[in-house]
Order: structure tokens, then sequence, then C-alpha cells
């Protein structure tokens, strides 16, 4: 494969930690207790300013801000995969990911959970591969959406589109989360 410049495992690591504090504030955990965990682990520079906007909202969730901000628990997923903590023996069709995503919230010091000074990232080839195959379920999806008929394998249009913009983050180092582009 062509050479790749993707980002490092400490941002990797980081991301998946404001993920996870994003995705606490959106499924009930008060917005003002995970911007205080961002900011005492030093991972408030690392919240996208979309996220910022959402955490610094004093209001309640929208339906729409909880949906959005809940899916990301699969962007955490593939996220954790990259950097070799979780396996993925099959695409899933359906939210199996939410058991270890809420067993990493059970805890209010999540964020000591993921070492972000020794992650490790899979094999870029491995990640690249896996990309390819997430776009390539993703274009068969929309396809399936715009002409009408049954996904296919039955794969779950949210998985792959958080899977296809965590990865697209992945290998776009120079581009910001809240502009990754998931085009097929």
């Amino acid at each position: 494969m062509d050479e790749c410049q993707i980002r490092t495992p400490k941002e990797v690591a980081k991301r998946v930690l404001v993920l996870l504090g994003v995705f606490q504030a959106a499924t009930g955990r008060k917005r003002e207790e995970v911007r205080e965990i961002l900011k005492n682990n030093h991972l408030w520079e690392d919240v996208s300013e979309l996220e910022k906007k959402f955490l610094l909202n004093p209001s309640e969730n929208t339906k729409f801000e909880a949906m959005q901000f809940g899916w990301r628990s699969e962007a955490v997923f593939i996220l954790l995969w990259t950097l070799q903590i979780v396996e993925i023996e099959e695409i899933p069709v359906d939210e199996t990911n939410l058991d270890l995503i809420v067993d990493l919230l059970k805890d209010s010091e999540y964020y000591k959970k993921i070492d972000i000074e020794n992650a490790h990232l899979r094999e870029i080839n491995e990640i690249l591969e896996f990309l390819d195959q997430i776009q390539i379920i993703h274009w068969e999806l929309r396809d399936a959406s715009i002409n009408n008929k049954e996904p296919p394998n039955n794969y779950h249009p949210s998985i792959i589109y958080e899977w296809h913009y965590a990865l697209n983050w992945l290998v776009r180092p120079n581009e910001g989360w809240d502009y990754i582009t998931t085009d097929t």
C-alpha cells in the first residue's frame, strides 16, 4: 500500500477518552462533571468545537443530541480496536459493543483505564485493509438505501457510519474530528 500517515497512538487514546466523556454526557451524566473530568485530565484541548458546544450547553439533551453523541460509542469501539484493546471477530449487525463501553463508563475514573502514554496502534496495513472493507460496506449500505433494497448482510448503517468516520479520522491526521467525511 502507499505510504500513509496516520495519527499517533497518543492522539487516538485521547480521542477515545474524549468520546467516552461525550457519550457519558449524551446518556445522562451531568455535563459539568464530564467537563471537569476532561479538564482535570488535560483533555479539554482535545475536545472538538462541536463537542465543546454540546458540553457547554446547560440545557438538557435533545433527542437528536442524545442519539448523535450516543452513537459515538461505536467510534470508541473501533478506535479501541486500533489501539489493540479489543478484537473484532465479525462486523456486527446490531449494537453489540455497548456492553464494553458501559463497562468503561461504570467507573467515574474511566479516563485512567486507557494508558495514553503507552498506547500502541495495530499495524497500518491491518488498519487500512479494515478501512477498505468498511468503506465498501458503507457504499453497499448507501446503495441499498438509495435503491430501496435490503441492507447487505443486515449490517447496521449507524455502526458502519461511525466506524468509517473514526477510521477516516485516524488516517487523515490534518483534519479535525468535526470535519471528517465518509464519502463512498
